[in-house]
């Protein structure tokens, strides 16, 4: 059977992963192999490190997918050659640290190109849930003094007294960084333009595909640009209201039941 897309891309946490970070391995191996004999681009797209991203595949699933990390601000194709690679600019990196710190006293993490940046201020409890998503990382105490890095992007969680203080946040630096709320009481600082739907275009391009030929899958609103993008846009059943409202279609079930894979499959026959 022709399929109506050349290109699929799926976020992780809480599309293509079950809430306890798995994925039917099998199923996906067979999808995968009738999707490539078809030359159709497979593209893990996620918020998370590269790093993290590798662990969850083997050695064999890596090599049929093109991984587009730290909400596109960094790309590997199959053969791990890098394709995109956009850093905030140093200057005003640590000056929205410094201000972090000294002024909201909040401890980011930082996405560096070497390893991730994780704060000694956290909790144990909350380091080690970042540890997950950063296997290669380094333990900071002391932000004047940071490792020589450049970061695709920084995040620090909030509480209610923090919150009250975001606009002011933005309001210093709204015009140099992007700073998004991710819904899971954490704030996400990157890089300005550049995001999942920014990074897929420059894939497209790349492949000579063009949107409507490509389908998405998401369920959070970090995911939004790319379901706009992608002609076959599916929100997964357990998505939330904002991915519902702009996606074409609704996957018949949710992550923890194979929702993208099942999708997949009902086009493969």
């Amino acid at each position: 059977m022709t399929l109506p897309f050349a290109a699929v891309a799926f976020d992780m946490d809480g599309t293509f992963l079950t809430d306890d970070k798995t994925f039917d391995h099998q199923l996906f191996n067979e999808i995968a192999s009738q999707l490539r004999a078809q030359d159709v681009q497979l593209i893990v797209a996620s918020g998370n490190s590269l790093e993290c991203l590798l662990n969850y595949f083997t050695p064999e699933e890596q090599a049929e997918l093109t991984f587009l990390s730290e909400n596109g601000a960094h790309v590997v194709n199959q053969a791990g050659d890098l394709l995109i690679s956009q850093t905030l600019d140093p200057a005003i990196a640590q000056a929205v640290i410094s201000y972090l710190v000294n002024d909201l006293h909040c401890y980011p993490s930082l996405a560096g190109t070497k390893y991730g940046y994780l704060p000694a201020q956290e909790s144990p409890a909350n380091l080690e849930r970042m540890k997950f998503y950063f296997p290669k990382y380094q333990v900071i105490d002391d932000y004047d003094h940071l490792p020589e890095d450049r970061y695709y992007q920084m995040s620090f969680l909030i509480d209610e007294q923090t919150e009250s203080r975001i606009n002011d946040l933005i309001q210093r630096f709204g015009d140099q960084v992007s700073i998004t709320p991710s819904g899971n009481g954490s704030v996400d600082i990157t890089v300005p333009g550049i995001d999942k739907a920014w990074a897929l275009n420059h894939l497209l391009d790349q492949w000579q595909l063009r949107s409507d030929q490509l389908a998405a899958f998401g369920d959070g609103d970090n995911d939004l640009g790319m379901l706009k993008l992608a002609k076959y846009s599916y929100a997964m059943q357990n998505g939330n209201a904002n991915v519902k409202a702009v996606a074409n279609y609704q996957t018949k079930t949710d992550n923890n039941h194979n929702g993208v894979l099942q999708s997949l499959a009902d086009y493969l026959g």
